[in-house]
């Protein structure tokens, strides 16, 4: 069976977590779990909304949200949610390695898109780190479909 590049990226993304896992490093999805880190920014809005005698880098710092964008004041989450929407689809991954945090592209190949390329310039200005995770997937995979009967 032919694999489609759909596919491939899944397996990468697969691989990929599985890596930052055995690492210890802490890890967001950005594929499946964008809209948490989004969710997380409004939620603080309204949470200071309401009580705005505490402040915004409190909230960061001590709401439960925090593993999801793993930010610490509220400018760096502000400056993280303002990339995100303008070029959050570029990436894979946002990694905590534990001394930095990283956006991560995986992929099959080393050339980047030009939207990769200008999303790299861009969020190395907010000072984080690029990698792109490189994985290799058969194009075929082979495969057995077997019958088993029923008991009657």
């Amino acid at each position: 069976m032919r694999l489609e590049d759909e596919d491939k990226q899944v397996i990468f993304e697969i691989v990929a977590s599985r890596y930052f896992t055995t690492q210890s490093w802490k890890w967001v999805n950005l594929r499946t779990d964008i809209n948490k880190i989004f969710k997380a920014f409004d939620e603080l809005n309204e949470q200071y909304a309401s009580y705005s005698y505490v402040s915004r880098d409190w909230y960061v710092e001590n709401m439960g949200s925090k593993y999801i964008h793993m930010c610490s004041t509220w400018e760096e989450l502000k400056n993280l949610v303002a990339f995100l929407n303008t070029h959050g689809s570029a990436f894979n991954f946002l990694v905590n390695t534990g001394n930095r945090k990283s956006f991560c592209i995986v992929s099959d190949t080393r050339e980047l898109s030009e939207a990769q390329a200008n999303a790299i310039k861009e969020v190395q200005k907010l000072g984080y780190n690029t990698f792109i995770f490189l994985a290799t997937v058969p194009d075929e995979i082979e495969f057995q479909l077997l019958q088993v009967r029923g008991v009657n």
